[in-house]
């Protein structure tokens, strides 16, 4: 029973189309970074503020 939902897995793996992931640019990664340090600076704020 086992082996048997493996082959099934394993052909419904191979089926599938294979796509290449792109790498970021560094335009994306410098935006993604000042969204993380705008949240951080955010949370730092709010945790100062309402916090114990």
């Amino acid at each position: 029973m086992i082996a048997n939902l493996h082959s099934a897995n394993a052909t419904f793996y191979k089926a599938k189309s294979k796509s290449t992931v792109k790498s970021s640019t560094y335009k994306e990664r410098v935006k993604a970074d000042r969204i993380v340090m705008v949240l951080m600076l955010l949370g730092t704020i709010a945790f100062a503020v309402f916090g114990m």
